[in-house]
């Protein structure tokens, strides 16, 4: 192999290696931060991919070809086979996004090293583009909603931006339906939207927020206000801080809400948050998530919610 390529082939391999095993969960935007590492998955094979050729392309260019074909896709398979074993999940989508990366590399390296054409060049070059902004724009948008949730703050939900969706997602599902959240202009409380929830029978159904270890001190209550077009009925509200990955239910705050029929404003005071865990009191400097659910077989319902936000 040649030795500069080699050194760089390790050093790109070992940087991968240890993006790789990062547990998610762990971290305080996993979805912005999964998005990215699925780019990297294309990113990172199209950089080893054509390490990889050129410190063995002094073999034969086909015989480089088809060994970096074979080595990459390996190594793709036994990184997500491993995951699962350190936090992480195996993903096949994955071993696509890798796959890509790789063909990208080889087919770069084929038309521009090999093959004296320019229109090949072109269309290989508007491929490449494509591509990778096909690739990146997830992770983009995740990043920018994340930017939002800044720029809001200490307003948590308006609903008035489709960025928002990256921060508030339906949870639950039973007999094969799921929750079922939307934008909707009907039963407006404040902006031009709300938040339409349709919640199912049970397996705690609802909604949830990434705070992202929000820092919640200095601020009196937490403020949401509903839209219940049908009978009164009772929610259950947890919020979690950044200490603990899962948090047990003695370890995060546990309230419960009444909704009533057509529009009300609930009012959770932080102190009453912050006394919620049994053993401790919960960071208010680091909230990591809020869910919104109904209790086990509840029945279904639709309501809206609207103008979340910290009161000071």
């Amino acid at each position: 192999m040649k030795k500069g390529y080699l050194i760089a082939l390790v050093g790109a391999l070992t940087l991968f290696a240890l993006l790789a095993f990062i547990p998610l969960g762990s971290c305080a935007n996993p979805a912005a931060l999964g998005r990215t590492m699925d780019a990297g998955h294309t990113v990172t094979f199209f950089l080893l991919g054509g390490l990889l050729y050129f410190a063995i392309e002094h073999h034969g260019k086909w015989k480089a070809l088809a060994i970096t074909a074979i080595a990459s896709t390996l190594l793709m398979v036994a990184i997500e086979a491993v995951q699962p074993y350190v936090g992480r999940t195996a993903s096949l989508a994955d071993v696509r996004l890798g796959v890509l990366g790789m063909l990208l590399a080889l087919g770069g390296i084929v038309i521009w090293h090999h093959v004296n054409h320019w229109m090949l060049r072109v269309v290989q070059l508007l491929l490449l583009v494509a591509a990778l902004l096909w690739i990146v724009s997830p992770a983009l948008n995740e990043w920018r909603a994340l930017w939002l949730r800044e720029q809001q703050f200490p307003l948590l939900g308006s609903f008035e931006h489709e960025l928002e969706k990256k921060l508030w997602k339906a949870s639950g599902r039973a007999s094969g339906k799921r929750t079922h959240i939307s934008f909707s202009d009907q039963h407006l409380l404040s902006g031009a939207n709300s938040l339409k929830i349709e919640t199912v029978n049970g397996s705690w159904s609802g909604v949830s927020y990434a705070a992202g270890d929000q820092n919640w001190k200095g601020y009196q209550a937490l403020s949401m206000t509903f839209y219940n077009p049908g009978s009164a009925f009772s929610f259950n509200l947890r919020i979690d801080d950044g200490l603990q990955h899962a948090p047990s239910h003695s370890e995060r705050y546990n309230g419960r809400l009444r909704v009533d029929k057509g529009a009300s404003t609930v009012m959770i005071p932080l102190a009453e948050i912050a006394a919620g865990p049994r053993s401790r009191l919960l960071h208010l400097d680091q909230i990591r998530r809020m869910i919104l659910f109904s209790s086990r077989n509840e029945k279904p319902r639709v309501f809206y919610l609207d103008d979340v936000r910290l009161v000071p």
